[in-house]
This record gives structure tokens, C-alpha cells and sequence, in this order.
């Protein structure tokens, strides 16, 4: 009786508890409270009892859900375009950004574990989903600073060295480059894997990619430029504060694992932000231009870091004190560069299914037979064989034009056949 009376007296932080914010992801936005500016003066208690059963958000999260509860459909829908685009990179791979889950109970209810399974594995498959999640973030949120929906930001109207120093200060990898930075000058990244040295540093380009900081020119900073500042200091309190603590609590290196990528992921926008500009004069002889910063499309940000995924990627060691290590002995005097994902343990096959690990495995997975790619039959199928059944399949064809205006097609009726891995 004594042993039992301890067990329920014990602390609830002793025992082990699961978050996931990525369960947002699934979140019903429209029961949340709308962004205008007169509701942004109700009292901000109204918020508590709706951002505690917000479930899979961990306690910095739901802190910030309380003091910010109009960011939270922003969160939201950035991290299901994240999942979507990640979808969309691996849809031809065994791993195709989904997994099995299971509904997680917390004190205050339960949550779709959604990914979560992958993302607490520390393998690559996990360090491209925390970097995506965390572009996500930041994409979404300076969106939302765009459109009026935070009391305590807006478009960004610095010009474009001061914006790229701020960014820089943010995330402080190259503290010491700040002195010499100019728009001509040295910059404090590396060079974007495939990008032309023309096409670098980001405040160095005019509309269409045509190189424009570091010349006299004759234009002004208008329109609304992406505040990315806010979104990345947003996403890296969002994201990096709790994993901070649990890894000064218990020197697990799978926290500093998921900081690094989370920075990476934030980098991947801050990097490729571009000026963009609209001529005036007359006849659109463009004598002078008003320009504005824009952030890369998600869509470009989740190809960038699919190219980070396949080229640069490290495994680093389990053991860290205050950063992480490479596990080769002989690269180890090298340190983790910001463009390279970090991961701990090595991929699984993902063929087969597990339900403890929330690999769906490949079996029913649409697969090419002839193809030489990551989606043929012979890779994605791992060896087991395929299936084939003929599909019948209805398109539009021979479409032409009639004045006026109609394009009129035939239907054409096509037998196809459909690859399935056993």
C-alpha cells in the first residue's frame, strides 16, 4: 500500500510525456478566434482554456499559443503545407513522408500523433521533416505579418542590407562577418549548392534574377516586403526553446540534433530571399524601380532541402556536450556546417511494415516497371515483386479550337497498366 501511495504522489515531470506539435497540422482553424485588431484588445485569459487543450503542444508552445493565440492557425496551416510538400518530394521514394500513428493522450485529452513517430527517430527521414516543419513555420507566419494579423509586426520596410543583417543576427553562425558586410562584399554563407555566384547574396538581385545591389541605381524600397525576421525569430522560440531545455535537462544529443535542423530549415528561406522590383517610367523604360524582399515558394524551399537531404546530410555521434560531433573520427575537426542536415541513427529499410516504429511499408505502392528511378519496381517493391491489373482510363484528345470561343475535345478511352508492389 505504501508503494502505491508513493507511485501517485510521484511528480507528474518524472514521468515520460510525448509531444507532438505537428498535430496542429490537424487542426480545425475555423474554431479558432479570428485575427481583427479590436478583438486583439480582449483579455488574453479568454485564450488559456483553448490553447491548454490544444494537445501535442508542449508547455513553451502552449505559452506562446496564450501570448500569441492569433498565430496559431498560421502555425497550422504552415506545417500542412510542410507535410504536403514533403509528400510531394518523397511521393516516388519507400519512405513517402507518412507513417502510422497513433492517438496520444495528455493530460488535458488526446492528439493524432501524426509523424511523430518519424520525428523522434533521429534519422535522415527525421531531420528533412523538422527542417520542412520549420520553413513551414516561418513561410506561413511572415504571411501572416503580411496581411495584418499580428499586433506586433508587419511588412518590412528596411532596406535590404539592414533586413540581411538582422537575419543574420538571428541566427548567428557568422557573428563576426558582420563588420565587413556589404552588398558587394563578403557574405557569411556558403554559397547555396547549384546556385550561380551571380545569383548571390540574396539582396544582390533585381527582378527575374538580374543582378542588382552593389551598383548605383536608381530605386526605392516599397511595396510590402517579407518580414522574414519575425517569422524566424517566431518559429525558432516556437520550435528551439523547449529542446534547448530537455537537452540541458538530460544531454540527450536528440535535442541539439532537432536545433540544427530546425535551422536549417529556417535558413533555406532567409538564404534565398530576393529582391524583386516594379519599373516606372515612361513607356516602361524603367527609370526608376520600387523593390521590395520576397521569400522563396515552399515549393522551392522543400526542393532545396530534398538537395540537402540527398548531398548533405551528416550522421554525427550520440554523445555532446554542448555541440554535435561528426561521427567519422577523421571529420570530426570539421563542424557542422548550417547547410548540412544532422542526423543520429541510420534509415531503415522501410519495406516492411511496423507498427511500433509507424512504417507503413511498400506493399500495395504504385510502382514504374521500367523505370530506373527511386519509383521503380524493383527498388520501391524491395525485391518482392509486383503486381499488374489494366486500368481503363478516360481523356480528353483531338481539342480544337471553334470561333467563337469554345475549344471542343474528343474522348479517348485508353487500357493502362498499373504497377502495385506486393
Amino acid at each position: 500500500a505504501m508503494r502505491l501511495l508513493l507511485l501517485l504522489l510521484m511528480p507528474q515531470a518524472a514521468l515520460s510525456v510525448v509531444y507532438n506539435w505537428l498535430s496542429l497540422a490537424l487542426l480545425n482553424t475555423s474554431t479558432l478566434p479570428i485575427a481583427d485588431r479590436a478583438s486583439l484588445l480582449l483579455d488574453k485569459s479568454h485564450y488559456e482554456g483553448l490553447c491548454a487543450h490544444l494537445t501535442g503542444l508542449n508547455p513553451v508552445q502552449q505559452s506562446i499559443c496564450t501570448s500569441h493565440p492569433f498565430s496559431i492557425p498560421f502555425v497550422s496551416r504552415g506545417l500542412r503545407d510542410a507535410i504536403y510538400e514533403c509528400q510531394q518530394q518523397f511521393k516516388f521514394e519507400r519512405w513517402n513522408c507518412s507513417d502510422r500513428y497513433d492517438i496520444m493522450k495528455t493530460p488535458y485529452g488526446y492528439f493524432h500523433d501524426i509523424l511523430g513517430k518519424t520525428l523522434r527517430t533521429t534519422t535522415k527521414e527525421s531531420s528533412y521533416l523538422a527542417a520542412i516543419a520549420s520553413a513551414g513555420i516561418v513561410h506561413a507566419v511572415t504571411k501572416g505579418c503580411n496581411t495584418g494579423n499580428f499586433s506586433d509586426c508587419g511588412c518590412d520596410s528596411k532596406p535590404a542590407l539592414q533586413r540581411h543583417l538582422e537575419a543574420i543576427e538571428i541566427n548567428p553562425p557568422s557573428a563576426a562577418a558582420l563588420t565587413s558586410m556589404h552588398p558587394g562584399g563578403p557574405v557569411p554563407y556558403p554559397r547555396p549548392p547549384g546556385m550561380p555566384s551571380s545569383q548571390y547574396p540574396p539582396m544582390g538581385n533585381g527582378a527575374g534574377g538580374v543582378p542588382g545591389a552593389g551598383g548605383l541605381q536608381h530605386f526605392s524600397w516599397g511595396g510590402c516586403s517579407d518580414n522574414v525576421g519575425y517569422g524566424v525569430r517566431y518559429a525558432r522560440k516556437f520550435l528551439d526553446e523547449f529542446e534547448r531545455q530537455e537537452f540541458n535537462r538530460t544531454s540527450n544529443v536528440q535535442h541539439l540534433v532537432a536545433i540544427h535542423n530546425y535551422f536549417v530549415g529556417r535558413e533555406a528561406i532567409v538564404q534565398n530571399v530576393r529582391k524583386h522590383c516594379r519599373c516606372h517610367g515612361v513607356s516602361g523604360s524603367c527609370e526608376f524601380k520600387t523593390c521590395w524582399l520576397q521569400m522563396p515558394k515552399m515549393k522551392d524551399v522543400a526542393e532545396l532541402l530534398k538537395k540537402r537531404y540527398d548531398n548533405f546530410a551528416v550522421q554525427v555521434t550520440k554523445r555532446a556536450k554542448k555541440r554535435l560531433r561528426r561521427k567519422e573520427r577523421s571529420e570530426r575537426a570539421t563542424p557542422i556546417r548550417g547547410n548540412e542536415m544532422a542526423f543520429v541513427v541510420r534509415s531503415p529499410t522501410y519495406c516492411e511494415r511496423n507498427d511500433t516504429t509507424g512504417i507503413l511499408g511498400t506493399t500495395g505502392r504504385d510502382c514504374v516497371h521500367d523505370s530506373l528511378n527511386s519509383d521503380s519496381c524493383d527498388l520501391l517493391c524491395c525485391g518482392r515483386g509486383y503486381n499488374t491489373r489494366i486500368e481503363r482510363q478516360v481523356t480528353q484528345c483531338n481539342c480544337k479550337f471553334v470561333w467563337c470561343c469554345q475549344v471542343k475535345c474528343k474522348e479517348c478511352v485508353d487500357d493502362v497498366a498499373v504497377h502495385t508492389c506486393k
